[in-house]
C-alpha cells in the first residue's frame, strides 16, 4: 500500500514538472502578435548613440534638471542596435540606407529602390498597400530627398530628383510633407540630368491631381485627394534649423508637419495607415558638426515621436512604433577631456553654423571689415569670450581666418549640404572642445544605429541585427513580406 502511494505522489510530482516545465517553455517562445492597424515609422537621419545622449544631457542642463533627460523614445522597454553597410562601402549613405529601411534589402551607395543591379525593389509601402494600410511620408528636408524617396522611388543616381517626382506622383502615398521638391536647375552638367526648376517640379504634382499646398490646415483638413504639403514650391529652399527659427520660423515644421499628417490619415484611412516621419535637417546639423543645433533638431524629432506615443495611448492594442535610424554622421565623441562633459559651455550659442556664416556676409557685403565687430558677433552668437574662455591660440587661429580667408572671399568648408566659412568652422570647433565634444567626420561613420520600438509586435524587433531585418519584420506584423 505505501509501496502504491509513493508511485502515485511520484508520478503526481512528475506530471506537475511536466507541466511547469511546458509553460515555462511556451512563456519563452514570442507568441505572434495581433496585426497592428497603426504603424509609425521614424528616421532620425544621421542619428546615433551619441547624439541622443549629448541632447539628453545638453537640456538636462539648459533646463536645469540635473545631469540626464531622457527623451521618450530612449525610455522604451525594447532596444536594440543594428549595423547599416552598404553593398558598395563599409560606411554607408542616406540612399543605400534608406534603401535598407524601405526595402529589407541591402544596396549600393547613391541607389534608390534598386539593387545594385539597377533592378527595381519592393518597398514597405508595396505591403502597406496591398495590406489596406493608408500611406504617409513626413520629413523636414526634400519630399524627394534620398530617404523619403527610398519608400517609393526607383534609381541608381540620388541626385535624379525629377524622376523621384515622377515615381512619386505613380506611387500610392497619399499625404506626404516636406520642406521643398528638390531640383535640377544647377545640376551636374550631364545630359541624364533634366533642368527643371522647383516650380516646375511642382506644378507637375499638380497636374497629377495632387493637392499641393502651403497651407498646413488645408492640408489636413483635404478630403477625398491625395495631399503633398511644402514650405516653398517656388524654389528649392529649406526650412531653418530649430535653432535659427525667429518669429514667424515656427509654423513649417516637423512637428507642425507631422500633426497635418496624422489628421489626415486619422480621418482618411478605413483600414489603418502607415506613417513614416523623417528628421532629416539632424544630418545636416550634423554634417557641419553643429553639436547644439543638431541636440536642438534630435529634439523636435522626439516631439514628433510623441505624436505617435499619445495616439497609442488612444489605440494601445492596434500601434506600432518604430524609432531608428539610417547611418551615424560627424563621428561625434562626448567627454574627451579628462572624463569631463561640460554642457554649461553650449548655452550661449544662439544661431547655428549656418545662420552665423549669412550673417557674417551680410556684414561683409555692408563694408563691414573690422575684427572687433566680428568678435563681437561670435560673442554674441557662440558665448565665445562672454562665457567660453577663449585661449590666444584659439584666437589668433580665428583672426586668421578673418583677414586672410573671409576679407579675401576664401574658400569655404563644405558641410555637404551647406557651406561655412573657415571662421565660423573654427569657432564651432572651439566651443565644441570647451564642452568636450569632438567630431571626427564632416561626413558619415560605420557606427551602429539604434532601434527603439513600442507597441504591438516590439519584442519581434530584439532579433534584428542588421537594419535589413526591420522593414522585413514590419511587413510580417503587417501581413505581408518583403
Amino acid at each position: 500500500m505505501k509501496r502504491q502511494v509513493k508511485l502515485i505522489v511520484g508520478l503526481a510530482l512528475s506530471i506537475i514538472c511536466l507541466c511547469f516545465s511546458i509553460l515555462l517553455i511556451t512563456d519563452a517562445i514570442p507568441t505572434s502578435p495581433k496585426k497592428p492597424k497603426y504603424v509609425f515609422y521614424f528616421i532620425g537621419d544621421g542619428m546615433s548613440f551619441n547624439h541622443i545622449l549629448g541632447t539628453e544631457q545638453f537640456f538636462a542642463v539648459k533646463e536645469g534638471k540635473g545631469e540626464i533627460e531622457r527623451l521618450n523614445f530612449s525610455k522604451f522597454a525594447t532596444r536594440n542596435f543594428v549595423t547599416n553597410y552598404s553593398v558598395s562601402h563599409p560606411v554607408t549613405d542616406s540612399a543605400a540606407a534608406g534603401t535598407a529601411l524601405a526595402t529589407g534589402c541591402k544596396t549600393a551607395n547613391a541607389c534608390i529602390g534598386v539593387d545594385i543591379h539597377d533592378n527595381e525593389l519592393r518597398s514597405i509601402l508595396d505591403v502597406a498597400s496591398e495590406q489596406g494600410y493608408m500611406i504617409g511620408l513626413v520629413t523636414n528636408v526634400g519630399i524627394n530627398h534620398a530617404t523619403p524617396s527610398c519608400f517609393y522611388g526607383h534609381t541608381s543616381d540620388r541626385f535624379g530628383f525629377p524622376k523621384l517626382v515622377n515615381d512619386y506622383i505613380s506611387s500610392d502615398v497619399a499625404f506626404i510633407a516636406g520642406s521643398t521638391i528638390m531640383d535640377m536647375k544647377s545640376g551636374p552638367e550631364d545630359p541624364k540630368y533634366e533642368k527643371v526648376t522647383t516650380a516646375q517640379l511642382a506644378e507637375r504634382i499638380r497636374n497629377a491631381g495632387i493637392h499641393l499646398t502651403l497651407d498646413i490646415e488645408e492640408a489636413a483638413n483635404t478630403t477625398g485627394k491625395r495631399v503633398a504639403l511644402v514650405a516653398n514650391d517656388k524654389e528649392n529652399k529649406h526650412v531653418p534649423y530649430v535653432i535659427d527659427r525667429r518669429e514667424g520660423d515656427d509654423y513649417h515644421t516637423l512637428l507642425n508637419h507631422s500633426k497635418a499628417a496624422l489628421n489626415y490619415l486619422q480621418r482618411e484611412a478605413k483600414d489603418g495607415f502607415f506613417l513614416m516621419i523623417e528628421g532629416g535637417k539632424l544630418d545636416y546639423a550634423a554634417h557641419e558638426q553643429d553639436a547644439v543645433a543638431t541636440f536642438y533638431e534630435v529634439r523636435e524629432f522626439a516631439q514628433a515621436v510623441q505624436l505617435a506615443l499619445d495616439f497609442a495611448e488612444q489605440h494601445p492594442d492596434e500601434t506600432l512604433i518604430v524609432v531608428t535610424a539610417d547611418h551615424e554622421t560627424g563621428g561625434m565623441s562626448l567627454g574627451w577631456d579628462h572624463y569631463e562633459i561640460r554642457m554649461n559651455m553650449l548655452l550661449e550659442q544662439r544661431s547655428s553654423a549656418v545662420q552665423l556664416t549669412k550673417t557674417m556676409q551680410k556684414m561683409r557685403a555692408e563694408g563691414k571689415r573690422e575684427w572687433k565687430d566680428y568678435k563681437q558677433l561670435l560673442s554674441d552668437e557662440f558665448g565665445l569670450w562672454s562665457l567660453v574662455p577663449v585661449t590666444p591660440e584659439e584666437e589668433k587661429l580665428l583672426k586668421d581666418d578673418f583677414y586672410n580667408i573671409f576679407l579675401k572671399y576664401g574658400p569655404m568648408v563644405d558641410g555637404l549640404y551647406n557651406k561655412s566659412e573657415f571662421i565660423v568652422y573654427h569657432a564651432i570647433g572651439i566651443l565644441n572642445r570647451h564642452a568636450s565634444i569632438e567630431w571626427t567626420s564632416l561626413y558619415h561613420t560605420g557606427m551602429y544605429t539604434p532601434l527603439f520600438t513600442k507597441g504591438v509586435g516590439e519584442k519581434r524587433f530584439l532579433e534584428c541585427r542588421d537594419q535589413t531585418e526591420i522593414p522585413r519584420v514590419i511587413a510580417s506584423l503587417m501581413g505581408g513580406q518583403l
